[in-house]
This record gives structure tokens, C-alpha cells and sequence, in this order.
């Protein structure tokens, strides 16, 4: 039993003498002080490095304690190192990892045994300016049809590595999907493309992420080599005398057209003209009624072949043989009708005025609404007019 009671004096007396110990000193500022760059201006994605030095009252650092960098509010903690030794002056290097473009600011504090805080009332305020470097973005020659490789490399930034993506987008700037029948890659920057004639002039942005939520873009936009092909807005026109047809072809190299029927005239004219990667010719024939074929063919042709399309020719403003002979006969039934009435009327009308108006007048009369119901027919005629480049 005495053994019990010694032990809980034992402790007890430890306790005391431990909450004797853990009183905390009053500080005084004038026996701290640090030595540091208090403005940094760097690049996103450069290392930080903050050298410094403090001083303080060798008598009232305990061994051991811990210097603890922290950013904006003090509980934020970027770094802790643990200090072992009780040096009135110590110098220390701050290595900070790569921050996104922004404002931020730093502070440092002591803390030792009993809870004891040093805080130091200097700030570091680190600039951070927008991120410059830009992954290198290697794109073979690619044509329609051919799988091509498209090869992507982005750099570490301050020892980071980076995780690669990809995004598609139009001339517009509007996202599009990649959808896997045409695009294939991984996050080590590889990317396989299976091309169509319709991703030329698309944009394609590989994207670098990096910690802290740094990310690096290098875009290019997609030059697709593909064989002509003639649009469906090619057309052949009869108006009035002439034959007009216009050939509208799409493919890259430029591809230019031409026309076989050109070999056998030898009055025509042709002209073309060409805007991005589409060329359009329009050939002129003015006796058109020598003309007999139901349509006119046009080739286009590049370094990746050659296409040749027939364009059916439009009568505009004739009808066909049923269409004639259901017309004649309405003219006909219309014409009897509007006689018929006509000669009612103007029997009526000429008994009425027989006395009153001279025979001269009523014939003037007749003989100006025949003028009115005469038919007037003129021949049509326009040409396709020309296209700005």
C-alpha cells in the first residue's frame, strides 16, 4: 500500500514540476527579426526559391523547435522543418514548387515546446506571371484514308511531368467531339488520326497538365490532303439561247477543272475562280439549241486523283410535251370563254350607244382592248453571275 501511495507522489510531483516549466515567456520584438526578399516576380512553372535569414534570443529558443512557412493565413502551412540546434543566426533556403499566374503571399513562424508561437510580422508576396512555354506539337503530312501519328511533348516544369489531352475544335472555336472511329491516344502524348476530308481546317490542341492546376496548350490546325470531289451545287441552265453550267469542285491540293465538251467547240468561254480549297468554273455555250446531250460532263483532278461528273442540264422556262399540250388546251378553253364574253358585251354595249356615240369610237374601243389582250412574249435571259473570291 505504501508502494501505491509513493508512485502517485511520484507523479504528481512530475506533474507540478512540468506545469512550472510551461510558462510562457513574454516576447520581445526586437530580439526577432528576418532578413528576405519581400517581393518575387516569376514565371508559372518556375521553381520558387525564397532564401532567408532570422535571427533570435539564443536564451529563449528551446531545442527542439520548428520554423513553419505558411501562405496567407497562418494555419495554411506550406513547409515545417524541425531545427535542432540554437544558433542566434540562421540562414535557410524556401523551395517552393511551380504556382499557377496569380498573387500570393508568405510568412514565417517559430513554434517550441509549451505551445510558444513566434510570428513574424514581415511578408513575402510572390508574383507569378502567366505561363509562356508551350508543348511541342510534331504533325506528319496527312491524307484522307492514311493513319497518321501526331506526337506531343511537354516539357517538366520544375520537376513535374506533365499529363497529356487532346481536344477537338472547329473554325469557330466550338468543341467537337473525337470520336474513336477517327482518334486514338494516350496520356503520354500520342495520338493516332484517321482522317477524313471533313477535318481539314479543324484545329487540334494537345494539353499539358501539371500540379497545381498548370496547364500548357500548343493548337494546330489539321491540313487533310484529299482526291477532288464535285459539290452538289454544280448545275447546267438553258436560258433563253445559251447554255450555262457551272462546275463547283473541293479538294486539297486546289484542284482544277476542265471540260471535254470544250474540245469540239469553238465558240464558248470559261471562267474560274477559287477560294479556299474549293475552285468553281462556269462555261459559257451560246447556241444552245445545237446542243442535244441531256447533260455535260466536267473532270477535276489533283495529285491524289481525278473525278469526273455528268451534270444534267435544266430547261429553264420550257415546258415538256405534256406539259405544252395541257397548257394549250387551258389557253384555248380560257381564250373561248373571255371571247364569248366579250362579244356579249360589247353587242350590248354597242346597241345601247348606237345613238348616242359615233361608229369611229366604238371601233377605237374595240381596237384598244384588242391591243390589251395581246400577248407579249419575250425570251428570258440571265447569266450566273460571278462569285467573289
Amino acid at each position: 500500500m505504501a508502494l501505491i501511495h509513493s508512485v502517485i507522489l511520484f507523479l504528481f510531483m512530475n506533474f507540478r514540476h512540468c506545469q512550472l516549466q510551461c510558462v510562457k515567456e513574454a516576447l520581445n520584438d526586437r530580439e526577432f527579426s528576418i532578413n528576405v526578399t519581400t517581393h518575387i516576380q516569376v514565371e508559372s512553372g518556375d521553381c520558387i526559391r525564397i532564401p532567408y535569414e532570422i535571427k533570435m534570443p539564443e536564451n529563449k529558443m528551446k531545442v527542439p523547435h520548428r520554423r513553419i512557412w505558411f501562405r496567407g493565413d497562418q494555419q495554411n502551412a506550406v513547409s515545417s522543418t524541425a531545427v535542432r540546434n540554437t544558433e542566434a543566426v540562421a540562414e535557410d533556403l524556401l523551395m517552393l514548387g511551380a504556382l499557377p499566374r496569380g498573387e500570393y503571399e508568405y510568412g514565417i513562424k517559430l513554434e517550441w515546446d509549451c505551445n510558444q508561437t513566434y510570428i513574424f510580422p514581415t511578408r513575402v508576396r510572390v508574383s507569378v506571371s502567366a505561363l509562356t512555354l508551350k508543348p511541342d506539337l510534331l504533325v506528319p503530312v496527312i491524307e484522307e484514308g492514311q493513319p497518321a501519328r501526331l506526337s506531343c511533348f511537354a516539357p517538366p516544369l520544375c520537376n513535374a511531368n506533365a499529363i497529356t489531352n487532346w481536344k477537338l475544335t472547329g473554325t469557330d472555336g466550338t468543341d467537337l467531339p473525337m470520336r474513336p472511329k477517327y482518334f486514338d491516344w494516350n496520356d503520354r502524348g500520342s495520338l493516332t488520326l484517321r482522317p477524313k476530308a471533313y477535318h481539314h481546317n479543324l484545329n487540334i490542341t494537345c494539353v499539358a497538365e501539371y500540379e497545381n492546376n498548370i496547364v500548357a496548350e500548343k493548337t494546330v490546325t489539321l491540313n487533310v490532303k484529299f482526291a477532288p470531289r464535285i459539290l452538289g451545287a454544280s448545275q447546267c441552265t438553258v436560258k433563253g439561247k445559251q447554255l450555262v453550267c457551272e462546275c463547283i469542285s473541293w479538294g486539297n491540293p486546289m484542284s482544277p477543272i476542265t471540260w471535254p465538251l470544250a474540245a469540239s467547240l469553238t465558240d464558248f468561254s470559261v471562267s474560274s475562280y477559287s477560294t479556299a480549297k474549293t475552285v468553281n468554273s462556269i462555261i459559257t455555250i451560246p447556241a444552245a439549241a445545237d446542243y442535244n446531250n441531256t447533260n455535260v460532263q466536267c473532270i477535276s483532278r489533283n495529285e491524289l486523283g481525278q473525278v469526273a461528273t455528268g451534270i444534267p442540264i435544266l430547261h429553264t422556262g420550257n415546258l415538256n410535251s405534256n406539259q405544252r399540250q395541257t397548257s394549250t388546251s387551258i389557253l384555248l378553253w380560257i381564250t373561248a370563254v373571255s371571247a364569248s364574253l366579250n362579244l356579249v358585251f360589247i353587242t350590248s354595249l354597242g346597241i345601247y350607244i348606237w345613238g348616242k356615240r359615233p361608229q369611229k369610237k366604238v371601233v377605237e374601243e374595240m381596237n384598244i382592248y384588242t391591243y390589251l389582250n395581246r400577248a407579249q412574249v419575250e425570251p428570258e435571259y440571265s447569266v450566273i453571275p460571278p462569285r467573289l473570291t
